[in-house]
């Protein structure tokens, strides 16, 4: 090893500078290139052996006709090639005590020339450049270059290999003699030799390829980690050795305590018993056992809809599909996304049992912005330790929560937002990737997003179906467009559904290349457990007293009755008059404006008093937002609801006679929906609050009202299709005197979903049928750069938005020196001029609070307002919250020429 402790094992590539922003390392204060790129090496092997999914070794190994030891060994390289770039007098130069000592040995460094080549994007080029002489196929060759140029997240361009690099920038003479030292230094540590003449011919998949740079960009980060691998200074003898040993605390430094392994006899145990096994389900619904054998029948991977009622076990179901498919298919893991953070916090829970009563050794992450302030997974970070100090059981990874890596985890549920982050043309999107490929991916409510949405999902559907990453999606409301666009994004190809108004109904069809037993799509039709007739009544609104009144009859004999208002402002104004009618205790008000701890507390509540096994105070109003319609698991005698499209009406419809009530009034012992939230108008459509068409449109509204118009009765399940199908499809509805109205609102919607497709189509990751290498994926799109995955600016591109501020909500106290919350039963002071303790930083987290984005004056007069106390920039939890003061006296702050007030049970009131 004399050739590597040389010249070359003067080289760096990691060092500690003072005022960095952390300690001194023990021992040296930097380490050499040499062993990074061994380190680098171990890393990438210690990821095939203990994270990569038989599923994803499968898709790396396709080109090399699926044999694993090469394949192996070719990740184990390309991580240990990744910063030959280093090898550089453009990068080595850059520290000054390292630049001296090559300069003394003959080493010639000129850092003369202007600007910056970032040391990966030489990393590739130099490797084409070796490869090319070695006489690989110059396909073969790019791949490999662009895996290692883009190991920092980003690919360069088309055309990247034709620029011309300075002999100053890249080296020459002595130069290029370390740089061939370093690249046998790789070949050696990996094991590569006997494979590169097979490599050199062979070139993977681009969805292959992005998964494998996403393992290689892992594997660098595991070998830049200190407590993993620390500093040695000149490459040491035998570090070869030293390096190999200790890899293998990696799952430790990770947070990883153990893979999902799913119980390989879950496809023959049977439907009932995996259903008792799992969720305590004794008699299984025909929907579940339709999932159980549909999962059990396929041969490969594919995309599964789940089509039915709402209180059909759909999530059951869908977690019996994933454990079957990742058994059969060779997954380890699972992603359930949800369209909210109050829907991803109670499957959390949900999901914590499931795995529980598998008796499984796992981690687990819940991803979202407030995901840490969620109790279950709160208590598992606190509880985070090494895998050999951990008991058995899920744990959470305080690693995992760094950036781009919450996919990670072997079990993952999170908002939506975070898949559609592996869409766009962000920065690591190959590390996203990476962590979706080895898991089964269930997606809910996938009926519930817009046409931007809709247009980031399918291209991430590609991505999915092309990688072979099994997906189940679930809807009760699913229009027939939308299921097609959906299962023809995950093909990848025309595929032709059979018309049917089966219904629940189950869809599947096969990743594109997969063979099975199942045809390539298939539609199976299943029972509904139960039939329901559900009342309707239209109410036209002309006051909020109409509704009052209505909720009051409703209540004549007692009972439980769920509100459901389009806008935060019309929600908090019922409120406050049922509060005058009924009392205080008898309403609760739920949207999205309370803090964190309010919006906690009211979460918890609500689940304690209507779910499965809740107490029901009655009578009793909640009146609420959107954050009720979906996935909560709560139960309410009768419904009163502002007019919404219809897939949407039947959402709320479904948290009505959801769970068997004994005390369920004779009045209310049939479900009944009221639809208010709009006025008749004289020879046109219904008028509507103008929140309600902001946020859905008028298009949609009419149309609902249209197909609502003279029906007293909903027989579900049969109705949900079949109107679904009506307000969404072209077909005239409606009276003569709306015709001309509604032709207007339709070309307007269409004109609204083109814009927000084409606005989806610019950030998003070019299709993986459309490109022939990683260098077509990184387009002039908003995410090539630095941006945080949490900041405004990156969310309203998922969601399509003007971003919004969050806030660290606190009220003014007696001195500059402190603050107190605002949140109920928060009343100790919060210290402005130190640092809190850990209980204090526990309670400035939960006074979060996202202000409205709809007001841009609001918004820019609270960012100039909001500040962030000097003590506290010392935080890593701490160091970006924006405190907003509210006056000690209590009165409205006035900012962007609106007043705010907030009070624990009517939320931020923004007039």
């Amino acid at each position: 090893m004399s050739e590597f402790s040389g010249l070359a094992g003067l080289l760096w590539a990691k060092t500690w500078r003072r005022g960095w922003g952390r300690e001194a390392p023990p021992g040296a204060t930097w380490h050499a290139l040499i062993a990074h790129v061994w380190d680098s090496g171990h890393a990438g092997g210690w990821l095939w052996d203990h994270l990569l999914a038989p599923q994803v070794r499968s898709l790396l190994a396709a080109d090399l006709d699926g044999r694993e030891e090469p394949a192996r060994a070719r990740l184990s390289w390309l991580a240990a090639e990744h910063d030959l770039g280093k090898a550089t007098p453009s990068f080595a130069g850059l520290d000054v005590q390292r630049r001296a000592e090559l300069v003394a040995v003959g080493l010639a460094v000129d850092l003369s020339v202007k600007g910056v080549l970032p040391h990966g994007w030489l990393s590739g080029r130099l490797v084409y450049e070796v490869l090319c002489d070695e006489g690989w196929d110059g396909k073969a060759a790019e791949f490999v270059a662009l895996t290692l140029a883009g190991h920092h997240g980003v690919f360069p361009g088309v055309g990247w290999l034709d620029v011309g690099i300075l002999p100053k920038r890249r080296g020459r003479g002595e130069w290029k003699r370390v740089q061939a030292a370093v690249h046998e230094a790789a070949v050696l540590g990996s094991g590569a030799a006997p494979h590169l003449g097979a490599w050199g011919r062979s070139v993977p998949s681009v969805p292959a390829q992005l998964v494998q740079a996403g393992a290689v960009t892992l594997a660098d980060w595991l070998a830049s980690n200190e407590e993993l691998f620390p500093y040695e200074g000149r490459l040491p003898q035998g570090y070869l050795r030293t390096s190999a040993s200790r890899v293998g605390r990696a799952g430790a430094v990770m947070g990883v305590q153990a893979l999902w392994a799913p119980e390989q006899g879950s496809a023959r145990m049977g439907a009932h018993a995996l259903y008792r096994s799992r969720f305590g389900i004794g008699e299984p619904r025909a929907v579940q056992e339709g999932v159980y054998g549909l999962a059990c029948s396929v041969g490969g991977p594919g995309l599964m809809v789940i089509e039915a009622p709402m209180g059909e076990g759909k999530t059951e179901a869908a977690l019996a599909a994933a454990e079957v498919l990742a058994a059969r298919l060779g997954a380890n893991g699972v992603f359930f996304g949800l369209p909210t953070q109050a829907t991803a916090n109670q499957i959390f829970g949900r999901v914590l049992k499931w795995l529980k009563r598998q008796g499984v050794d796992t981690t687990v992450a819940l991803a979202h912005g407030k995901a840490a302030r969620q109790e279950d997974y709160r208590a598992l970070l606190h509880s985070a330790v090494g895998v050999d100090e951990c008991a058995a059981g899920t744990v959470a990874s305080k690693w995992i929560q760094g950036r781009y890596r919450s996919l990670l985890a072997p079990v993952v549920v999170a908002t939506v937002d975070q898949l559609l982050l592996a869409g766009l043309a962000s920065r690591y999107v190959s590390v996203r990737m990476l962590g979706l490929a080895g898991k089964v991916v269930v997606l809910d409510e996938v009926h519930a997003y817009d046409a931007y949405m809709s247009g980031l999902l399918q291209g991430v559907l590609a991505w999915l179906g092309a990688c072979g990453v099994p997906v189940v999606l679930l809807s009760a409301t699913l229009p027939a467009p939308q299921r097609t666009q959906l299962v023809q994004a995950y093909a990848g190809r025309q595929v032709e559904l059979e018309e049917s108004a089966a219904y629940p109904r189950l869809t599947w069809v096969h990743a594109p290349d997969a063979e099975g037993e199942v045809p390539e799509s298939e539609i199976l039709s299943a029972q509904a457990a139960r039939g329901l007739a559900v009342k309707v009544e239209m109410l036209p609104e002309p006051d909020n007293t109409t509704v009052v009144n209505r909720a009051m009859a409703l209540l004549a004999e007692g009972g439980c009755l769920l509100v459901i208002r389009n806008t935060v402002a019309r929600a908090q104004e019922l409120a406050g008059q049922l509060r005058k009618a009924l009392g205080e205790d008898s309403v609760t008000l739920m949207h999205a404006r309370f803090t964190v701890a309010d919006r906690r507390r009211l979460e918890t509540s609500l689940v304690n008093q209507f779910g499965p096994d809740g107490t029901r105070p009655a009578p009793h109003v909640v009146v609420a937002t959107q954050v009720a319609e979906q996935s909560l698991d709560v139960s309410f005698d009768a419904l009163i609801t502002d007019l919404c499209p219809i897939d949407l009406l039947f959402q709320r419809i479904g948290r009505m006679h959801r769970h068997p009530a004994g005390d369920r009034p004779q009045l209310l012992s049939l479900p009944h929906v009221v639809v208010t939230g709009y006025q008749p108008a004289p020879e046109a459509p219904p008028q509507t609050p103008r929140g309600s068409g902001t946020v859905y449109g008028d298009h949609l509204l009419w149309r609902t009202a249209a197909v609502l118009l003279d029906r007293t009765v909903l027989e579900l399940p049969h109705s949900i299709p079949v109107l679904v199908n009506h307000v969404y499809g072209t077909e005239r509805l409606g009276p003569d005197s709306w015709q001309e109205h509604l032709a207007v609102a339709a070309q307007e919607d269409q004109a609204k979903r083109e814009w927000m497709k084409d606005q989806a189509h610019q950030v998003a990751l070019t299709n993986p049928h459309e490109v022939a290498s990683l260098a077509e994926l990184h387009r002039d799109a908003p995410l090539s750069g630095e941006d945080d995955e949490n900041t405004p600016q990156v969310q309203a591109l998922v969601r399509l938005g003007k971003p919004s501020l969050e806030v660290i909500l606190l009220r003014a106290g007696t001195s500059r020196s402190i603050a107190m919350p605002v949140s109920q039963g928060a009343d100790a002071p919060v210290p402005l001029d130190r640092l809190p303790d850990a209980q204090g930083i526990e309670t400035v987290l939960d006074q979060a609070i996202r202000l409205p984005s709809w007001s841009e004056k609001l918004t820019a007069a609270a960012r100039e307002a909001a500040f962030t106390p000097e003590p506290w920039k010392k935080s890593a939890w701490l160091n970006s919250a924006q405190v907003l003061l509210r006056p000690a006296d209590g009165q409205p702050l006035r900012l962007g020429g609106l007043n705010l007030t907030y009070c624990p049970t009517e939320g931020l009131t923004v007039a």
